[in-house]
């Protein structure tokens, strides 16, 4: 595998287009989000707009000026009791993936979140996306559940993983 050295750093919103872009390609060729139709840009303001509370961050991983990918911490829920808890997300362009980049991204995402104060980590991964549970694995995530046939995209049924990472 390629290691391809990128800069990883908040995002700001000259960047919004490009995940944007980078989510939309997700929501059309993969199950990696169970969305159904692209995020309009309206959508993708408000959403822009929760990741600017620095206790949910949103970063990206650059190289040469060009957004690769990008990662979030989201809340789990919204009832009080699961501050300590977060939601990662993470997604690469097509043509980045598999290069080291969505490991980058999700260390770096577990260190904000240490320093945060956060208790732990949760993602929600589509069951068939074998290469991100791995990921998850090689970061200390447990499959701490299963959602099953939950999901319906692509003609498929599909399961949904929680994986965790207490700190």
């Amino acid at each position: 595998m390629q290691d391809l050295s990128v800069l990883i750093r908040k995002a700001d919103s000259l960047d919004l287009k490009r995940i944007t872009e980078i989510y939309n390609w997700a929501v059309q060729n993969t199950v990696a989000t169970f969305d159904l139709v692209n995020r309009t840009e309206e959508k993708a303001n408000q959403w822009f707009f929760t990741h600017q509370d620095p206790y949910y961050p949103l970063v990206v991983a650059e190289k040469n000026g060009k957004i690769l990918g990008w990662g979030s911490i989201s809340p789990f829920h919204p009832r009080p009791a699961y501050k300590s808890s977060g939601e990662f997300s993470i997604y690469i362009a097509s043509e980045f993936q598999g290069l080291g980049i969505g490991k980058k991204l999700l260390e770096t995402l577990c260190q904000i979140a240490q320093q945060l104060g956060y208790h732990t980590l949760l993602g929600l991964i589509t069951g068939t996306n074998k290469a991100s549970l791995a990921l998850a694995g090689k970061l200390g995530f447990q499959e701490t559940g299963r959602y099953r046939e939950i999901g319906q995209k692509f003609g498929e049924i599909l399961d949904v993983v929680v994986v965790q990472r207490i700190f």
